[in-house]
């Protein structure tokens, strides 16, 4: 079976951002400012990943939210849910003025057809 998240970690036009072992690209969603943060390497689980890959995610995370926060959201998002593409990611979901709050916004941009901004 072929990965998705491993097929696009080799178009380096996609990747925003990466460290040693995590990258973070631009969702393909239309919400501005909504990011993949994905391990590097296929693994499937939170177990799998080594002390190191724990660290270096910190790291990772810190630059994710700093470019979330370039659009001035009102609030972030992060979930990790991995049941459609089981490689190990996280989704940093920024919610703006005006949108419904909490796990309906976060159903919404990670389900198909979010709605485009006005």
């Amino acid at each position: 079976m072929t990965c998705s998240i491993c097929e696009a970690h080799k178009n380096p036009k996609e990747i925003l951002y990466e460290n040693e072992f995590w990258i973070l690209r631009k969702a393909n969603q239309n919400l501005e400012g909504y990011l993949y943060l994905e391990v590097k390497g296929h693994v499937e689980f939170w177990h799998q990943l080594t002390l190191e890959q724990f660290e270096s995610y910190g790291k990772a995370l810190h630059k994710g939210t700093e470019i979330v926060e370039s659009y001035h959201p009102e609030k972030m998002y992060m979930t990790a849910i991995a049941e459609r593409v089981p490689h190990l990611h996280v989704h940093l979901i920024p919610r703006y003025v005006g949108q419904t709050p909490g796990i309906e916004h976060i159903a919404k941009a990670t389900g198909p057809g979010f709605p485009k901004p006005m």
